[in-house]
């Protein structure tokens, strides 16, 4: 007996060294950046600042960043993130990192922070130059084999006061993808001209993930197929897939429900008199068709052109729509703070929407913006998790017909 237990104590070692090397690791994890104060946070989900940072120093040869605008305050959540930042240069990482200019004008600190350390580049872009919209992206990919992609701003407000929804993905091919969309801004951003020469890139094109050839991650013990997309469709390298079109799809071919969280809701067209309806008429359809709707929008959303809108909707067939507003900190008002600022849907409880687009049409004609689409049960499962949590919550309340909704104070 004692010779046989001795042979078993001997063979646990290589058995827990082969069975740690047979479980999956988890390539995709949805990120959740919680209010404080707040009922909100999945279980489920991970927080940002901690992703990130974790992500940063893992950086080895590159670093690339294109985010709308970089804000940051003394003691503030964004500070460990730009430190980690600035470390990566020091060790040799070569960083990039690209702002939006008429955000630039008004959050110059961070980035010029970063324009002092060492194997750091910042660079300007003004989307204006080339089409109406901005650079409205918030993304970035490390060594090129990972992405983190959602809604944060890379602003401290964005990590602890406003609701988010992001997705961190290790995958080279659609670190490829976020890669040409990088490459073609960067030079866009140097030269001011378009269209960008992927020529030199056309050896990964074969490689890059979409609709028809999907990228599969790793989730909570299930496997998912995946693929990005972005906006606007005009200026994209070859071999990317439009936002806008594939968001249709998943609209149109829902079959009992889709939820949806954004900031924004509109029909408005700057670039002409007529209401920009695609969605609008895409969500009306789904109803009609029997289809469960439900829509959450920020409060900061209300206003004169689209309250109407709002309200148009919320008397759909099937479509149900609410309100959410997210009570001031005990410590008072914050500017640009305690807001919805989430932008994603879940439809038939499998196919996952995590975007950086608000839901008007600059954000997919004009607009730089970009997107992951999951086709699996278990992010769907997280995030409708995360639906649950405002829809049933405190901060939302459903449309009322009869009232005037005033627009919400943003700042001092």
């Amino acid at each position: 007996m004692k010779i046989l237990l001795h042979a078993l104590l001997l063979l646990l070692p290589s058995v827990a060294f082969c069975a740690k090397q047979t479980v999956p690791q988890d390539t995709l994890q949805i990120v959740e950046s919680v209010p404080q104060e707040t009922v909100y946070g999945s279980t489920m989900t991970l927080r940002p600042v901690e992703t990130w940072v974790d992500m940063i120093k893992g950086a080895k040869k590159t670093l690339d960043i294109g985010v709308f605008y970089i804000a940051t305050e003394k003691g503030e959540a964004m500070e460990p993130v730009l430190k980690a930042i600035a470390a990566a240069g020091a060790r040799g990482v070569k960083v990039r990192v690209m702002v939006d200019s008429k955000m630039y004008a008004s959050n110059a600190a961070g980035p010029d922070f970063l324009k002092k350390q060492k194997n750091v580049e910042v660079r300007v872009i003004d989307f204006n130059k080339i089409d109406s919209g901005v650079m409205h992206a918030k993304y970035f990919v490390v060594d090129g084999t990972q992405v983190f992609v959602g809604s944060q701003n890379f602003d401290w407000r964005a990590l602890s006061q406003i609701h988010e929804i992001g997705a961190k993905v290790n995958s080279r091919a659609i670190a490829t993808a976020f890669g040409q969309v990088f490459e073609a801004d960067w030079a866009f951003a140097e030269k001011n001209a378009w269209p960008f020469d992927d020529s030199k890139l056309a050896a990964a094109k074969d490689a890059m993930p979409g609709p028809g050839r999907m990228e599969i991650l790793t989730y909570r013990g299930e496997s998912v197929s995946a693929y990005p997309v972005f906006s606007p469709g005009k200026f994209l390298p070859s071999g990317l897939h439009v936002e806008l079109v594939e968001l249709l799809k998943i609209i149109d071919n829902a079959k009992t429900s889709v939820d949806i969280q954004v900031m924004n809701y509109s029909l408005k067209n700057y670039s002409g008199p007529a209401p920009w309806t695609e969605l609008d008429a895409a969500l009306r359809n789904a109803g009609e068709r029997g289809v469960k709707v439900r829509l959450i929008v920020a409060d900061w959303t209300l206003n004169r052109n689209t309250v109407p809108d709002i309200k148009s909707l919320a008397r759909a067939k099937n479509v149900s729509v609410k309100i959410s507003s997210i009570p001031q900190h005990s410590k008072g008002f914050m500017e640009y703070a305690r807001v919805e600022h989430c932008k994603y849907l879940v439809a038939d409880g499998e196919t996952s929407w995590i975007s950086t687009a608000n839901w008007e049409r600059s954000y997919f004609y004009s607009t730089r913006n970009a997107t992951l689409i999951l086709l699996g049960k278990q992010p769907a499962f997280v995030l409708e998790d995360v639906f649950s949590k405002a829809w049933n919550g405190p901060y939302t309340t459903p449309v009322e017909q009869d009232r005037e909704y005033q627009p919400v104070k943003k700042s001092k």
